[in-house]
């Protein structure tokens, strides 16, 4: 009887309308041009019958195309004025050329029964700079479209993918892509004929992005993968000749990856590969786990691993040149708790490291969820009823650019909590005078990443009273949210703007028997697991609309510290507070504008907008940060200040261009000791970083500026655990001549990343003295250790442009001269 009926429970699931299909779309694209824009479209309005048999290639492409947008060779580089949601209902897609994907859309097919997507015998095949699926074509080579490193705000989810009619080579998806990308819940079909060369995924360039929940079933490679710095979690290849040819990267991270009856692994031999991260996966009868190019002392293809399993696996690792370096078993199971080959610094080095040392491999069980890191998928609610909504502008919002939508906001997140009703937030530009608050209980779901809060007005103006754009529960409030999908911004001047204040104290549960988190992991129910911010992303300036453009904002090299005041878009992007408990943040991306993506001209022209700090985790505990990024920051891209447990899976940052013209922490000159701002006249009291003689250069080059934005601090803190970092330094006053590694310079700053203890008046402070792992009544409520600096492990630190790749206790341990390896640096095992 308990089967039957949960039988009919699967079955009512998958024949579940999916709510995305039936919700009323009432989403605006204000600088569309076309007052009826359709941000929606589903893709049989559009004629495409999905039966199998009848050519969908031009209807398909009509959807993605309609109304004017960036694309299509049409001499557009870039755009945020023509967002897109392209739906696919289920069914059976055939198409006979490549699908040629325009810049700002999302691909989203039916998660209850996912549409395929099948290329006909007839399907081109040869073209390596294409796809089924082509996310930017090829103008000429090497020259694409949108320019990988300038794809952002585009997924790709809930689809088959079937290449199995087609002989010959080709990619069912080309991917070219940067932050704020993402592919999920996605199955390829490939030939399994290696001879026919088909690839699942192929990326050979950008800046970042996020693949989760995928399945390769056949191909010559499941995927060809290169980009500077990249996320996956939970991919499954089964039965391709190379599940992973790692084609390039400065580092990668891996995360939840099974590989079954493939002959190769991850091929990561090539010699441009900086750096993988293994965590938490499995080698099934797989005859070669990993092949390494790596031969040498440098930090050139560094390998990190932790907690894989190899089944039934010959040889764990085998270097290029044939040689076994780790034998595996092809008989029974190789558990691998942790392993390293680079270079390592414990914490002094650099020590060329080949071994599996436990000390080395701390892995805090106060984050895991059984013997993996916890970890969660964007939830997609396929089944929940459409009446199970409340949308934005059904609740009054407008979402023009223009009208005050702060009411009409709060009045729907509390509506929506007091009604266990999740939030719609139809795309629109939603202007607040203040703060909108989203309280405990909130499940809100923005429309194809269009959907924007923009602050704007007098109460985020003042730098010496920072205040929240958006507030996400009160200080000690209990409860959980689920966020996705949305954009948090400010228009013109906004220095005193918190664009994401982060209060929430979520309870997961407590501990069970065996000293683990007790969690009920369901997907569209919140409680009993951590809260969940999945493309959560700030933007300030660059974009139409947002007054910090080009013509407001231009580049002024030739000025010796100028600020213009009214290009000084934020304080913060984002606080998470003293109060706030188990929250996991996936794909997310704090983004001051570099350049501006609307720019008449076309030419993603550079801009100078200052915000004061990227991310601060403040008094926080149990943090996962899954595949982020926080960039361009005056003082700071992430601080983590007296916390402890914090998961972080390869974050990427970038020091703002302009500086040190002018030098930090200008214009943010009161620092605000509460929240420990660094101060950089007593962090730059020594001029002198490493007395080697490392540059046949000038004296000035040998004087790298040192006020400038640190990568990331931590400070006080402890149970920090980093599987992959990525803190870069391209440029002095715009120009790049100090990133020039051809030259043989890394000179654009002093210093970048910073571990030691919080310091008060230049003095060590102790922190409070809750204890670090028990509150009040045995539950895991927390504290923090203060200045215990205890458990600090980072693993594939990669740097691009200081000197200092590591400054401890402010001594400096570890040199880019010492770690070379791609473009970028890379340090295999950093512990404290």
């Amino acid at each position: 009887m308990k089967l039957i009926f949960l039988l009919l429970r699967v079955a009512s699931i998958v024949s579940a309308d999916y709510w995305l299909e039936q919700i009323q779309h009432q989403g605006l694209a204000p600088f569309s041009g076309t007052p009826a824009y359709p941000v929606f479209r589903s893709v049989k309005a559009f004629g495409a019958k999905g039966d199998g048999i009848q050519d969908d290639t031009s209807f398909i492409q009509a959807a993605i195309s309609a109304g004017g947008r960036c694309g299509g060779k049409n001499g557009c580089t870039g755009s945020t004025k023509t967002p897109a949601v392209v739906y696919f209902p289920s069914g059976t897609y055939l198409i006979t050329e490549p699908l040629i994907n325009f810049y700002y859309t999302q691909l989203i097919g039916d998660p209850n029964n996912m549409p395929i997507l099948k290329a006909a015998a007839s399907f081109p095949t040869g073209d390596d700079g294409t796809g089924m699926i082509n996310g930017d074509e090829y103008l000429g080579s090497p020259l694409l479209e949108f320019g990988a490193t300038n794809v952002f705000y585009r997924q790709l989810r809930n689809m088959v993918i079937d290449a199995t009619a087609v002989k010959g080579k080709l990619n069912a998806v080309h991917w070219p892509s940067s932050q704020a990308t993402s592919i999920q819940n996605c199955v390829f079909n490939l030939s399994p004929d290696v001879d026919d060369e088909h690839t699942g995924i192929f990326v050979e360039g950008g800046s970042g992005g996020m693949m989760s929940d995928l399945v390769f079933n056949g191909g010559k490679f499941g995927a060809r993968f290169g980009n500077q710095q990249y996320t996956t979690r939970n991919l499954t290849f089964n039965g391709c000749d190379t599940a992973i040819l790692q084609i390039w990267n400065w580092g990668w991270t891996y995360k939840s990856l099974n590989i079954n009856q493939c002959k190769i692994g991850i091929n990561m031999s090539a010699i441009e590969v900086g750096s993988v991260t293994l965590l938490d996966s499995a080698f099934t009868n797989v005859n070669v786990a990993m092949i390494t190019g790596r031969n040498d002392t440098t930090g050139r293809g560094s390998l990190m691993t932790e907690n894989v399993n190899y089944t039934n696996t010959d040889v764990v690792l085998m270097g290029s040149d044939n040689t076994i370096l780790l034998l595996g078993n092809p008989n029974g199971m190789v558990a691998d708790s942790g392993y390293a080959n680079g270079n390592l610094y414990a914490p002094y080095g650099p020590i060329s490291y080949d071994g599996r040392d436990g000390a080395y491999f701390h892995q805090p069980w106060t984050l895991k969820d059984g013997w993996k890191y916890y970890e969660r998928s964007k939830p997609q609610y396929q089944s929940a009823n459409v009446n199970e909504f409340f949308s934005a502008r059904s609740f009054g919002a407008a979402g023009d650019a223009k009208a005050d939508d702060t009411d009409a906001l709060n009045t729907l997140f509390i509506q929506a909590s007091a009604n266990q009703k999740i939030a719609f937030l139809d795309a629109g530009h939603y202007i607040v005078t203040n703060t909108v608050f989203i309280p405990a209980g909130v499940r809100v779901v923005g429309e194809g990443m269009a959907a924007i809060i923009i602050g704007t007005g007098v109460r985020f103006s003042n730098m010496d009273s920072p205040y929240p754009v958006v507030r996400v529960g009160r200080p000690n409030e209990l409860g959980s949210v689920e966020m996705s999908d949305i954009i948090v911004s400010t228009r013109g001047a906004a220095a005193g703007a918190v664009l994401i204040e982060y209060n929430l104290h979520t309870q997961t549960g407590g501990w069970n028997s065996v000293g683990m988190p007790d969690r009920k992991d369901k997907q569209s129910q919140i409680g009993n697991v951590p809260s969940g911010l999945w493309d959560v992303h700030v933007r300030i300036g660059g974009y139409e609309g947002s007054q910090l453009q080009v013509s407001q904002c231009p580049t002024t090299p030739t000025q010796a510290a100028y600020v213009n005041p009214n290009c000084i878009g934020a304080y913060m992007s984002m606080h998470i507070t003293r109060t706030a408990r188990n929250l996991y943040m996936e794909n997310c991306w704090l983004w001051t504008a570099d350049h501006d993506l609307d720019d008449l001209h076309n030419n993603a022209t550079q801009i100078s907008v200052f915000a004061g700090r990227g991310l601060l985790i403040d008094n926080a505990q149990n943090v996962w940060l899954m595949g982020t990024a926080a960039e361009h920051h005056t003082l700071y891209q992430y601080q983590i200040i007296n916390s402890t447990d914090i998961f972080i899976a390869q974050a990427q940052t970038e020091t703002p261009y302009y500086q040190p013209n002018p030098p930090a922490p200008a214009p943010f000159f009161n620092l605000n000791t509460t929240i420990y701002d660094p101060d950089f006249a007593f962090d730059c009291n020594s001029t002198t970083y490493f007395n080697e003689t490392y540059i046949n250069g000038s004296l000035s080059e040998k004087s790298p500026p040192c006020a400038m934005a640190w990568g990331m601090r931590i400070l006080g803190s402890s149970n920090i655990v980093a599987y992959g970092m990525g803190l870069y330094s391209f440029f002095n006053n715009y120009n790049t001549t100090c990133s020039r590694v051809d030259l043989g310079m890394e000179v654009c700053q002093a210093r970048i990343f910073w571990v030691g203890p919080v310091l008060e008046d230049n003095n060590v402070v102790g922190g409070d003295d809750l204890d670090p792992r028990l509150g009040k009544n045995g539950s895991h409520l927390g504290g923090h250790i203060g200045n215990d600096l205890t458990d600090i492990s980072l693993y594939n630190l990669a740097t691009v442009g200081s000197v200092s790749m590591v400054t401890r206790l402010g001594n400096d341990v570890a040199a880019w001269f010492q770690n070379q390896a791609t473009f970028a640096t890379a340090v295999a095992v950093f512990k404290f």
